[in-house]
């Protein structure tokens, strides 16, 4: 990607004809000033999807990637967004607005979460064009900022984001009782004293179609006994090979949890919701370092 450097007559001969805005906040962001005379600035030539310059441009936001790949949500503010993604090691214009009638616009930047890494930090870097005070527009940052950005942009301002993230530790990923009950029948293990004919029937029994299969009165007595078994079943049957805060909640379960074959009984005063969320949320891949199988 190429910068143009315009003349001070171009940036005069545009005064005459053109607004610019100064972004900002409160009443800067509805300030409207004329186009800067006897003064130049550096304007972008890309394209959406080009490569970045590792600089900051007006008329573009920049985006660039340190400590892994990663996908970005990019869109007007309170618009429709695009997915955007960025390699490590890498800058790609993600915005191009050369607009000069009025504010400068709005657009937001947030990074996708991802299992696969952690996010540390933002740079934003921002070019502002202040007329009267400087012959090339003004370069404020690298500062630290958080995530979603909100960048300004338009002729005379521009952008430029670098997001460092560090990869998490992948262990295994994981699938959902619903997979085991609907896809993956025939990869269950026995666990927890059950047999796999028993286990099958225990992912395949609803509120609706029990089958063989009584739970009592609670319904969440079965679902978390589906959780239970789905865990037990990602892990090879190790009930101490998951993240600490599962392999507690599989251990509570475990204690509180009896029958046998297609009998569930579940001990009174047991916080049936706290270890469904736990497990539901390991066997859903929302833990880092675990992510979701591909079905």
């Amino acid at each position: 990607m190429t910068n143009l450097k315009l003349s001070s007559s171009i940036a005069a001969a545009a005064s005459l004809v053109l607004i610019a805005a100064c972004g900002g906040t409160g009443s800067d962001a509805s300030s409207r000033v004329a186009a800067p005379s006897g003064a130049s600035y550096v304007l972008t030539t890309a394209s959406v999807g080009d490569a970045g310059n590792g600089v900051v441009n007006q008329g573009e936001v920049e985006v660039c990637k340190e400590g892994t790949d990663a996908t970005f949500n990019v869109g007007p503010t309170g618009g429709a967004s695009t997915v955007v993604a960025v390699a490590n090691h890498t800058c790609k214009v993600v915005v191009v607005d050369l607009t000069t009638n009025g504010t400068a616009n709005s657009y937001t930047i947030s990074e996708v979460a991802s299992p696969s890494y952690a996010l540390q930090s933002i740079m934003k870097t921002t070019i502002q064009f202040v007329p009267g005070t400087e012959t090339d527009a003004p370069v404020v940052g690298p500062a630290s900022t958080t995530d979603p950005v909100v960048a300004l942009v338009n002729r005379f301002h521009g952008v430029r984001l670098v997001y460092t993230n560090t990869p998490v530790e992948q262990h295994g990923c994981t699938y959902t009782k619903g997979w085991y009950r609907n896809n993956g029948s025939n990869t269950i293990i026995a666990v927890d004293g059950r047999t796999v004919e028993q286990e099958q029937a225990i992912f395949a029994a609803t509120p609706g179609k029990p089958g063989s299969v009584t739970w009592g009165a609670d319904n969440n007595n079965l679902n978390l006994y589906q959780q239970l078994l789905a865990a037990l079943n990602n892990l090879g049957g190790d009930a101490t090979a998951g993240p600490a805060a599962v392999d507690a909640a599989i251990a509570a379960a475990l204690a509180a949890t009896g029958g046998s074959g297609t009998t569930i009984t579940v001990a009174a005063g047991t916080d049936v919701s706290g270890l469904i969320s736990v497990l539901s949320a390991f066997n859903e891949g929302s833990l880092t370092g675990w992510p979701h199988c591909a079905d």
